[in-house]
């Protein structure tokens, strides 16, 4: 049975009893957190507390996949304040038995008529090397996430080659690569086997082309060919968790009635079933 998780980032204000119920009341076997004080996990606890955690999860039968932190490097200044923290999340993800963590790299823009700061490649590069080096110690993998001026399998790739680091990976969050014209297969083929761990989600573009994102809908009401790609992504041997990331807490679209958690992730777990049957047949 393919394997099935969530991100906790519309659970702002949940225990984590609640939340390790409502995965189980909807077929989860894996959750991704959301680290940070609102989302009952935090770098800030204590290590009696992370022991009462990961046993909560243990017993529950629920794997923790990764920690979603906000670490995001760009190659400039600020990069030494994201690293102290960036350490933070490594020693909770390994107190947590997590398979990795989540990190972002270069500039959140919504627009392609919003200029940002060019990205400092060489400067990058050194800064996820010595990432994978602090991490690597604590046994800890550093997933980088398809966004912003890395969204895609081309841009990742030669990143990927030039760092060099086994513990060095990838979140396939499917829709980015596609806001910037690559195709899933182009994606798959270019990331092969350092893609550990998949966002779905779904949407269509915006009719101002300026917008670099998509408009955000239900899973499988979008242009999201996700069929096509769990389908690319089987074949290719992909092994990890297919994780539902709904952006509630960023996204207006997403911020109505009908799209809240109790309605969208039993949704998803029947999506995505009914997905793998029709594959299987």
């Amino acid at each position: 049975m393919q394997q099935l998780a969530f991100s906790t980032l519309p659970c702002e204000g949940w225990s984590l009893a609640e939340m390790i119920t409502f995965a189980k009341s909807c077929g989860f076997s894996g959750m991704e957190l959301r680290e940070g004080p609102t989302w009952g996990i935090t770098t800030e606890m204590a290590q009696d507390e992370r022991k009462v955690a990961i046993r909560k999860f243990e017993e529950a039968g629920i794997r923790i996949t990764n920690i979603g932190s906000s670490v995001c490097f760009t190659g400039k200044r600020g990069d030494a304040e994201q690293f102290d923290n960036f350490k933070k999340v490594v020693s909770l993800a390994r107190d947590l038995k997590a398979g990795g963590v989540r990190i972002f790299l270069g500039y959140f823009n919504n627009r392609r008529d919003n200029p940002v700061p060019a990205i400092s490649y060489p400067e990058i590069v050194t800064q996820i090397k010595q990432a994978c080096d602090y991490a690597v110690t604590y046994g800890v993998q550093v997933w980088i996430e398809t966004h912003n001026e890395f969204a895609t399998g081309r841009s990742l790739r030669k990143l990927l080659d030039d760092v060099d680091r086994p513990n060095c990976a990838v979140i396939y969050d499917i829709i980015h690569p596609l806001e910037e014209g690559e195709t899933p297969v182009e994606t798959i083929a270019l990331l092969g086997l350092q893609c550990v761990h998949v966002h779905v989600k779904d949407g269509v573009p915006f009719e101002d082309s300026m917008e670099s994102n998509w408009m955000y809908t239900k899973v499988g009401e979008g242009q999201v060919p996700i069929a096509s790609i769990v389908d690319q992504l089987e074949q290719s041997g992909y092994t990890g968790y297919y994780s539902l990331e709904w952006e509630t807490k960023w996204r207006r679209e997403l911020q109505v009635p009908g799209m809240e958690p109790a309605t969208i992730f039993p949704e998803y777990v029947e999506f995505m079933r009914e997905l793998f049957q029709s594959q299987m047949k």
